[in-house]
């Protein structure tokens, strides 16, 4: 083998063996954000997500911010 062949071959077997690494640590490390306070303790959330009351959308047509009733 030629010395660029040998080169070119190590480059992608350096990238796959990367490549498989950075899949395999992003399925396996939790995501998402992490907020610490003062102290350098984690907070958490002060309320549950999904604790409002869920309100449809509307229209913007429909909205009472326009304020142009013709």
């Amino acid at each position: 083998m030629t010395f660029t062949a040998t080169f070119i071959l190590i480059f992608l077997v350096a990238f796959a063996l990367i490549g498989g690494l950075a899949m395999f640590l992003s399925r396996t490390i939790e995501h998402g954000e992490a907020r610490f306070d003062a102290s350098g303790k984690m907070m958490t959330d002060r309320e549950p997500r999904g604790s409002d009351p869920v309100r449809p959308a509307r229209r913007i047509e429909e909205s009472d911010t326009a304020g142009d009733k013709t």
